[in-house]
């Protein structure tokens, strides 16, 4: 058995990633919701820079984007000025941000890395571009190439039916998260976990035993997040988090799922350090 935290494997700790829509209902209600969730206890936030045409999203995070874009008018700047906010406050809090291509291409992609940078944002979550085209060179990331990059990495967002050649060749770019999609849908679905997902993480944990690997789209009950967490490490959680907070209960949510992380991690540390 394990002995010590330091020489546990991958998955010894687990957490969970909140997503949230930056300007919805408003850009000022999005930052308080960013704070409920701090103060909640989730360890990663995945704000996302709001794009009308999010085709990665289901209808509840697609109607946040445009009541964000085209009754809020929020721009990017303005979604800067609230990442910016928060990381003052809020230092040591984790963030990735995740909008799609034309949003940041259009903003100026190396002029939003550098952004990133400045803000100690690590990772950036862009579905519709593949981390190995050559457009991520745009990004001023570390590409296929090899090519020395800035301090933001582009994360995969990878299905279950992804090639093993493909994955092999994602892997050799020493990617230090991944996003995994638990089935063939789109965010806010019914909860499934694709059996494939599980010879995908066992690969990227041979090959890369120090990268975290979360699992995302349909979670949304507290025992979705367990039945995550005992394969993956981070829990994401989106749409759910919408309907909740419409619901007028996003605190007590909120606390639902980070207590079944909190379970998760006690059940593994009895596991490894008994």
């Amino acid at each position: 058995m394990y002995k010590t935290k330091e020489n546990a494997p991958p998955g010894a700790s687990k957490g969970l990633m909140a997503h949230l829509v930056l300007g919805y209902p408003t850009l000022p209600d999005s930052i308080r919701s960013a704070e409920s969730y701090i103060a909640a206890g989730c360890n990663i936030l995945e704000l996302q820079i709001p794009f009308s045409h999010p085709t990665a999203d289901g209808p509840l995070i697609t109607a946040a984007c445009r009541e964000a874009v085209e009754n809020q008018h929020v721009q990017v700047e303005d979604c800067l000025a609230a990442l910016q906010w928060l990381r003052a406050r809020y230092p040591k809090q984790e963030i990735m941000v995740m909008s799609y291509a034309n949003r940041v291409y259009t903003y100026g992609a190396g002029r939003f890395v550098s952004k990133m940078e400045q803000m100690g944002v690590r990772h950036l979550i862009i579905p519709d571009l593949p981390i190995d085209s050559p457009l991520s060179d745009l990004f001023s990331l570390k590409s296929i190439s090899g090519k020395a990059g800035s301090g933001v990495s582009l994360v995969p967002v990878l299905a279950a039916n992804i090639s093993p050649r493909r994955l092999q060749s994602l892997l050799r770019l020493g990617c230090d998260f991944f996003y995994l999609m638990s089935d063939f849908k789109i965010t806010g679905s019914d909860f499934s976990l694709h059996t494939g997902l599980l010879q995908i993480i066992s690969t990227i944990r041979e090959a890369n035993p120090g990268a975290r690997i979360g699992i995302g789209f349909g979670i949304s009950t507290p025992g979705h997040v367990r039945a995550v967490l005992r394969h993956a490490d981070v829990a994401i959680v989106g749409s759910a988090l919408i309907k909740a907070q419409i619901a007028g209960n996003l605190a007590a949510y909120l606390g639902s799922l980070t207590d079944a992380v909190r379970a998760e991690n006690r059940q593994v540390h009895n596991i490894l350090f008994r």
